[in-house]
């Protein structure tokens, strides 16, 4: 090394920046030569670039016949400085003049590193002189748990390069510095946080039983073994993390897990709010549910067009409904949660909710009040709860109620029991070897498409169940042989009690509600798609009443034809056909006289529940209820049907919605255009658009700008609630009795990861996002950087 000489002026400047020296030296200050960190490590601090260079260059270190001097320490032995610690550590320098060792790095650029350096006070601050354990303090310095050594190091590498090369400012050095320090702690963050999305994405908890000691494995949770789990799988950054990281510096906390959390649910929700905003105009579709805690919550979903042209339905958060439920506090929720998503309800275009008094109520539903404030925000009950109320009321009659609830009590049955079960599969495999069968369904309230599902699967599995409940009720094993105690009591007597109620009354109207049920399929699946439009799902309705209505019209021949199923399957089964006995009063079932069992049938089921289900779909389903219909006009196929009218209802429509046009002036040319351009293409024979979403991707925004707002319109109408039903059945996953103590801010961070696993999510932003909510003691953005990348 260079070692130059300073100057008793120099050496007298240098020790008076650094103060009284409280050590008594070993030696005289004229023998300090050249520089003697020591006398001089007070005032650094003040040292311009060039004298800090000349310092770090000629700074004195003991040759390798140097004696140290020995001191009595309070083990009563000597103790002294040793050579070999300057070999094993490059940055330990030793003060002759204080007998003490120093870090050369941190007592240069240490203050500049901005942290708190009091437990780095020896070595940095002060000089190491205790020898006892110098060796243990050298290692922990050394060790990387200190943010301000690791800075120091780096920085001084860094200014001895760019002094000799005489290129770069101090302050290039030191911002390129942060930055390869911010560098590192964002890559040690990305582990963090993707481990975090793993779980939300595969509503997998996060934490034990205590998360409080990581180190223990038999308390830790899920997050904290996925972070062992990458370290074993080759994640070196983190590793190096977990084991140079101070104790409360880890970033695996349940405190960081919530910011974590919350901060991508945020990212997630300003992506799909960027998309509302982009398209202006937007509706809303809410439904409430109570979760395992007893608290209702009411699930946000927005429906909009994106930039692609694409009908959007994406679920925005739950939101406690607090104490009250009422009709104006849902209003003021929805209002406010609105707002403070940044949109605004003057841009609402449309609601859906189910038909609940305090959402749809004529005078003080939610619905209600909020289209009394803002008029444009018509409300659609959801058609799919409407078309299952239809079908719930026309299945209260008597006699289709018995047999509703004896399919839910075979469901029960066997499902509430695996040996029940186990046997009933192994019937089936003997009985109906082809069947992909093996369970039955229960005919659920609210699972619309189970309800229907239930009905086929105990049609096909009638024979096979039967004989199942024979061999219970008779004690008989899977050989067939009579066993005493196969069974236990109840089963037997539950099983005799099925055997009775399974009768042909029994399996005629499970024949006959079976398929008029199963008119209703198509319409119930079309109908929760995100793409349908009111005018299409008034189709789907007016399609399922024609079918109905044809069915009326030949009811003898459809009802023969479904008469001679059920005896086909009563025959395989040993029943044969008969009716109830016909009394002179009866109030509890139907009564009407008849010839033969098919006229009672006849009579007393399949045409009162024809006519009960048609007379439920007109009530339910009136024509043209909304304001909005005129606007359909506008979709070529109902505008080549109607040629000379659908102006009119256009101009009409357009009436209503005319501050949301952008060139109202320019209407009619474009109307003139629209019909030319669709009459042509119905003379060359091309395709025709009958849904609004085929519609909107034919047209474009710039040619056809007020044709454009108008399907806008249209398609942000909303048909049904059926993704806010969906989003409860996620907050039923994640919710449950383990975690039933779970906040707000995690719910809705871990709904919207598991709902919107189809949003790219950028780590950096994720980051960038976290570091802006909860600044923390790890650096991770450059603030000194004008193109960093909070910029």
């Amino acid at each position: 090394m260079l070692r130059l000489r300073c100057t008793s002026r120099e050496l007298v400047n240098m020790a008076s920046l650094s103060g009284q020296v409280e050590r008594q030296p070993v030696c005289r200050k004229e023998d300090c030569s050249p520089f003697d960190i020591g006398t001089v490590y007070k005032g650094i601090a003040s040292f311009s670039d060039a004298e800090k260079f000349r310092f770090i260059e000629s700074v004195w270190k003991p040759d390798l016949l140097f004696e140290f001097p020995a001191s009595k320490e309070t083990s009563g032995k000597q103790r002294k400085f040793r050579q070999e610690w300057l070999v094993k550590y490059p940055w330990l320098v030793y003060s002759k003049y204080l007998d003490g060792a120093f870090c050369l790095p941190c007592v240069c650029f240490g203050m500049e590193c901005g942290r708190n350096g009091a437990k780095l006070d020896k070595l940095f601050r002060s000089p190491l002189t205790f020898w006892t354990t110098a060796c243990s303090r050298m290692e922990s310095h050394a060790s990387g748990k200190s943010e301000i050594h690791k800075f120091s190091v780096m920085a001084m590498q860094n200014f001895l390069s760019e002094m000799r090369r005489q290129t770069t400012p101090i302050d290039q050095q030191l911002n390129r510095l942060i930055q390869a320090q911010i560098d590192e702690n964002r890559e040690k963050m990305k582990s963090i946080v993707k481990t975090v999305i793993f779980c939300g994405q595969n509503n997998i908890p996060l934490r034990g039983k205590r998360d409080d000691n990581p180190d223990d494995r038999n308390l830790q949770g899920n997050f904290q073994a996925l972070l062992e789990f990458r370290i074993d799988s080759g994640d070196l950054k983190l590793k190096e993390h977990l084991e140079n990281a101070p104790r409360n510096a880890t970033y695996r906390s349940k405190t960081i897990q919530n910011e974590i959390i919350e901060t991508v649910g945020n990212y997630i929700s300003s992506k799909i709010i960027a998309e509302v905003k982009q398209s202006r105009m937007f509706s809303v579709m809410a439904d409430e549910a109570a979760d395992v805690s007893n608290k209702e919550n009411l699930s946000l979903v927005l429906r909009y067009v994106d930039s692609s042209k694409n009908i959007r339905e994406e679920f925005v958060g739950f939101y406690l409904c607090g104490e009250e439920t009422t009709g104006n506090a849902i209003k003021e929720l929805i209002i406010n949660t609105v707002r403070d998503l940044g949109l605004t309800m003057d841009n609402c275009r449309g609601q859906s909710y189910d038909g609940a008094g305090n959402m749809a109520g004529r005078y003080v539903g939610a619905s209600t009040l909020i289209q009394n404030q803002f008029p444009k925000a018509i409300y659609v009950h959801c058609m799919n709860h409407r078309l299952n109320l239809c079908v719930a009321d026309t299945c209260s009659l008597s006699m289709v109620q018995n047999m509703m609830g004896t399919v839910r009590k075979l469901s029960e049955f066997f499902s509430n029991s695996p040996k029940r079960q186990h046997h009933l599969v192994d019937k089936i495999k003997e009985l109906l070897p082809n069947s992909n069968h093996r369970f039955l369904i229960d005919v659920c309230r609210t699972r619309w498409i189970a309800r229907i599902d239930g009905l086929d699967r105990i049609v096909e599995l009638l024979v096979p169940v039967l004989s199942t409940l024979e061999d219970v009720q008779l004690n008989k094993d899977k050989n067939g042989v009579v066993r005493a105690g196969t069974w236990n009591p109840k089963s037997r007597d539950d099983a005799r009690s099925l055997l009775n109620a399974v009768t042909f009354g029994f399996i005629v109207t499970l024949v006959i509600v079976k398929y008029i049920l199963n008119l209703t399929r198509p319409a119930t699946v079309k109908l929760q798609s995100e793409e349908m439009d009111i005018l299409k799902a008034e189709q789907e309705i007016t399609t399922l009443q024609n079918a109905l209505k044809d069915m009326q019209t030949n009811i003898e021949g459809h009802h023969h034809r479904l008469f001679d199923e059920a005896v086909q399957l009563s025959q395989k089964v040993g029943l044969e056909p008969s009716r109830p006995r016909i009394v002179q009063r009866q109030i509890f079932r139907s009564n009407c006289p008849a010839s033969n069992p098919e006229a009672y049938y006849r009579i007393n089921l399949t045409q009162v529940f024809l006519d009960h289900c048609l007379q439920q779909l007109q009530s339910r389903f009136p024509q043209g209820a909304y304001v909005c219909f005129k606007g359909f006009s506008v979709i070529p196929s109902v505008l080549l049907k109607t040629p000379s009218t659908w102006k009119a209802q256009i101009q009409e429509f357009c009436h209503h919605y005319a501050r949301d046009l952008p060139n109202v002036v320019g209407l009619p040319a474009e109307l003139e255009l629209w019909q030319r351009i669709w009459t042509e293409k119905k003379e060359k024979a091309e395709d025709i658009p009958e849904k609004i979403a085929n519609t909107l991707k034919s047209v474009g925004p710039v040619s056809f700008p007020n044709i454009f707002t108008i399907l806008k319109i249209l398609a942000t109408i909303p048909v049904t609630s059926c993704s806010c039903e969906r989003s409860i059945s996620c907050l039923r996953y994640l919710k449950n009795y383990l975690r039933a103590t779970m906040g707000e801010e995690r719910l809705n961070g871990l709904a919207l990861m598991h709902a919107h696993r189809d949003i790219p999510l950028d780590l950096d932003e994720i980051i960038n996002l976290f570091a802006s909510l909860h600044p923390r003691r790890m650096r991770m953005a450059n603030i000194l950087c004008s193109d960093s990348r909070d910029d």
